[in-house]
């Protein structure tokens, strides 16, 4: 196979639609919507090899976010990344664990493996009840606005529009919010929704973030859907929380330097 052989095509997802679609089947562990963010806002291109579809990647500022190669034609992987790489000068990859296809090409032409963050999915094991009850939890309000960017500043740069779309929730005592959440029904897992937490500084290690969570991942299996959850590789916080609420992580999403 020649190097002219393999060629790049500007596409879309609707496009690769059966691709994604094997893609989804082979991730194990589903991810949040954090890394899909990056994802559905990459420049999205095709690869043939000689005149044949064999699989899609996606770029986002010189940094690969998604690869699928149909595995008829996966034995060239590492060919058309090499190729994709100098193409495109990739700088690194967003990589999860749990995608080792991508994984097994990528590892064979990197310079670093860095931790960006940890991929979490619950286990359904009995936990301790929430700190803070359901009559506690609503849904919030554009009256809560200042109040909640009092505390959460730039935690969302889009409060009007979750709000709009009941997709942010809040932990309320005595008039005062100690707290609030996010679930976003995700796009590419679309089994799935992702759930987030934040925690009024001075109501921190009293339960109220667990609380949200557990509240939030209630909402979600009353939905039939799977609420998985993602934080930075070193918000230690974030971790004993989610995990005390349930979850466990054996994900990982990786940043690849190339």
């Amino acid at each position: 196979m020649a190097e002219n052989d393999i060629r790049f095509f500007q596409a879309d997802f609707e496009s690769n639609s059966a691709f994604i679609a094997k893609y989804k089947k082979q991730i194990s562990i589903p991810y949040d919507d954090f890394l899909e963010d990056f994802i559905i806002e990459s420049a999205l291109y095709s690869i043939e090899i000689e005149s044949q579809k064999c699989g899609f990647f996606g770029i986002n500022n010189k940094r690969l976010t998604i690869l699928y190669i149909d595995d008829i034609y996966f034995s060239k992987g590492v060919r058309i990344f090499e190729k994709i790489k100098e193409t495109y000068a990739l700088k690194d990859a967003f990589i999860p664990t749990t995608d080792i296809a991508a994984l097994s090409i990528v590892l064979e032409n990197h310079k670093d493996i860095k931790i960006q963050a940890l991929h979490f999915s619950d286990t359904a094991r009995s936990v301790r009840p929430a700190e803070f009850g359901k009559d506690y939890f609503r849904l919030a309000k554009m009256a809560d606005l200042d109040e909640i960017r009092g505390f959460a500043e730039d935690f969302l740069d889009n409060y009007e529009d979750v709000i709009g779309k009941k997709e942010l929730y809040v932990l309320e005592k005595e008039n005062e919010i100690l707290g609030i959440g996010i679930v976003v029904r995700n796009k590419i897992m679309d089994n799935c929704v992702s759930i987030g937490v934040l925690t009024k500084a001075s109501m921190r290690k009293l339960g109220v973030g667990r609380s949200i969570i557990l509240h939030l991942k209630r909402i979600a299996f009353e939905l039939g859907l799977t609420p998985v959850a993602g934080c930075w590789y070193y918000n230690a916080e974030s971790r004993v929380t989610l995990e005390s609420a349930g979850y466990i992580t054996k994900s990982k999403l990786l940043r690849v330097i190339l």
